[in-house]
C-alpha cells in the first residue's frame, strides 16, 4: 500500500488496530511519498536531516539530448539545507558532430556541428554530487587531446575545466577513442543546478559521437 499519513495521537488517546496497521505498513514503505515538491514541502514544515521523501511525479529533474533518462519518481533527502535527490538522472546523444574550438572554461562550446541539441541534466544537489561522463571522438590531427568536459549553472556557477573533464590522447590519425571519467565533484550551491557537457580540442577537427551524461546528487 502507499505511504499514508498517520494521526497525530493525544493523551489518552487509544491505538486501535486500524492505526496501528498504518504505521506498520508505512514502516515498508520507508518514507512518505508525495506527486511533488510542493505537496511534499507543505505537508513536512519542519524536516529532520536524513529524512527521506519519495516524489511521483517531481517537477525537477529536467535533461536536454537526444535521449534523456528522466525517472518518474525520485528519491529525495532532507541534508538539512534542501532536498536532494539521489536519483539518477541522464541524457545522451548518439548523433555524431564536430568542433574546431579550443576555447576552455566559460568559452568551452555546448553544442556541435551537425548536433545543435546541448546534452544537460537539471536536478536538486547538495554541495556534493556524482558526474559521469563517457563519449568517444577522433581528430583530423595527430598527437592531439580531445576533450569530454562540463558547465555548472544554476545556484552554482562552475566553469568547464581540462581538470575534471574527460580527456582522449590521439596519437594515431582520425583514430577512434573512448572517453569517460565517473568522479565526485564538491563546492557545489545547495540548490537546483545543470549539468552541460562542453567540448574543446587542442588542435585539429574533433568528431564527437555517442556522449552520456549521468548526474546524481549526494546528501
Amino acid at each position: 500500500m502507499p505511504w499514508t499519513t498517520p494521526i497525530t495521537f493525544v493523551a489518552g488517546a487509544i491505538l486501535t488496530a486500524a492505526q496501528q496497521n498504518v504505521i506498520q505498513e508505512n514502516l515498508k514503505v520507508g518514507g512518505p511519498t508525495y506527486t511533488n515538491e510542493a505537496a511534499r514541502d507543505a505537508a513536512i514544515t519542519a524536516p529532520v536531516e536524513g529524512m527521506m521523501v519519495y516524489l511521483t511525479t517531481p517537477t525537477v529533474p529536467a535533461a536536454t539530448g537526444g535521449t534523456t533518462a528522466i525517472p518518474l519518481g525520485v528519491q529525495t533527502i532532507w541534508n538539512g539545507f534542501v532536498w536532494v535527490c539521489v536519483t539518477p538522472v541522464g541524457a545522451s546523444s548518439n548523433t555524431g558532430g564536430t568542433t574546431t574550438s579550443t576555447a576552455t572554461g566559460a568559452s568551452a562550446v555546448t553544442t556541435l556541428t551537425g548536433d545543435g541539441t546541448a546534452i544537460s541534466v537539471t536536478l536538486v544537489t547538495g554541495t556534493t554530487a556524482k558526474i559521469e561522463t563517457t563519449g568517444t571522438a577522433n581528430n583530423s590531427s595527430n598527437a592531439t587531446d580531445n576533450y569530454l568536459q562540463f558547465s555548472v549553472s544554476g545556484a552554482t556557477t562552475m566553469n568547464a575545466s581540462d581538470a575534471v573533464g574527460a580527456r582522449y590522447d590521439q596519437t594515431t590519425l582520425n583514430t577512434y577513442g573512448a572517453m569517460s571519467r565517473s568522479q565526485i565533484i564538491t563546492g557545489l550551491t545547495e540548490g537546483t543546478n545543470t549539468f552541460t557537457l562542453r567540448y574543446r580540442v587542442g588542435g585539429g577537427t574533433a568528431y564527437y559521437r555517442d556522449r552520456n551524461l549521468t548526474v546524481s546528487g549526494i546528501a
